[in-house]
């Protein structure tokens, strides 16, 4: 009797020595998941700063671009000049085609005409030229396509006038042929100023 006494004793004991353990033991486990989850809440609001630095910092570098290719007061006016040079020329080129699809085409009147645009044409190329050749460095770079497709425009402007040319030397030239090349010029003067409008809006004119 006295030996089941004991031994009972003994496994009460021992089991009032062992719970208390196994509760510190699932408290430090317990701890050990809220610092991780601690943990793992920094990371997300980290990235999401670093984001944010990141995005204003590519916004402070396009402000900073901005400001380096920014036209000055005399390229405003060049822009500006352009751009009214080139309307002319446009108008020029549509009064040609209507005048030449008359069935009355008068080809010392389109010849007058002609001469008037030549005017017109040479002036906005030097004029262009001049603004071309005063952009800085950082004008150039920003403003490449934009200045290739300019080019290419005005070759394909300065075509149409040479073909209407030769056809209106002819000794009796098509109404026909002058009227196509004019409206070919027509639009591609068009095309020429929305560059130039773009153009000023990436000057910031």
């Amino acid at each position: 009797m006295k030996k089941i006494i004991l031994t009972l004793f003994t496994a009460f004991v021992l089991t009032a020595t062992l719970l208390p353990a196994q509760g510190r033991g699932g408290g430090q486990r317990g701890g050990g998941g809220g610092m991780q989850g601690g943990g793992q809440g920094q990371g997300p609001a980290m990235g999401q700063g670093q984001q944010r630095g990141q995005a204003g910092s590519q916004a402070g570098q396009g402000t900073m671009q901005q400001g380096r290719i920014r036209a000055t007061d005399q390229q405003r006016d060049q822009l500006r000049t352009c751009d009214q040079t080139g309307d002319h020329l446009r108008t020029r080129a549509r009064d040609m085609a209507k005048s030449a699809r008359s069935a009355n085409f008068n080809a010392d009147q389109a010849r007058e005409q002609r001469d008037q645009m030549r005017e017109q044409l040479q002036t906005m190329q030097q004029e262009h030229q001049q603004l071309i050749g005063g952009f800085s460095p950082e004008q150039r770079e920003a403003l490449q396509n934009r200045i290739e497709n300019m080019d290419q425009l005005r070759e394909r402007v300065n075509n149409r006038f040479q073909q209407m040319d030769a056809e209106l030397n002819q000794e009796a030239p098509s109404g026909r042929v002058v009227r196509e090349r004019a409206r070919e010029m027509e639009k591609a003067m068009k095309e020429w100023q929305k560059e130039y409008r773009k153009m000023q809006g990436d000057l910031g004119a």
